[in-house]
């Protein structure tokens, strides 16, 4: 009997052991979605600081203030290199996006600002007067080869 009882022990303890490591990564795993919830909380109060101070920088946060500057200014640029390629425009008036050929706004029917006005990275087509890429080597309205 000895024998089963020993064995029995064993499995007891085994099985013990192993909930506890169950209940262990079940607590890890709630720590870390604490810790998520934690930094989103920092990220938000970081955010309402930003925009309360953003004219009166302090000048122990004027690296971060301009770290931020920085970065959206990269995505302003970022997003104008996605209107070039989609070849869309914003509108003014409100905000949508449209084709660039567009002369008015296809949600709030706002005239357009034209293309022509300071678009310098483009040429003409000799052919048809498209406004075509400067390493082009087709129109891509016409086909002329340039």
């Amino acid at each position: 009997m000895a024998f089963f009882d020993k064995i029995t022990k064993a499995t007891q303890d085994a099985v013990r052991g192993a909930k506890d490591m169950t209940d262990v990564v079940r607590l890890n795993s709630l720590i870390s979605e604490e810790k998520k919830k934690m930094e989103a909380v920092f990220s938000q109060i970081g955010k309402a600081y930003y925009d309360g101070h953003e004219g009166d920088v302090p000048e122990e946060f004027a690296g971060y203030f301009a770290s931020v500057k920085e970065i959206k200014e990269n995505m302003d640029k970022y997003n104008e290199d996605i209107k070039r390629i989609k070849g869309t425009k914003i509108c003014e008036k409100c905000g949508a996006e449209n084709l660039s050929t567009a002369a008015f706004c296809n949600n709030c029917g706002a005239p357009m600002e034209s293309v022509d006005k300071s678009d310098d990275t483009h040429k003409k087509c000799p052919n048809c007067g498209a406004s075509i890429e400067p390493d082009a080597v087709f129109c891509t309205s016409c086909g002329t080869k340039l």
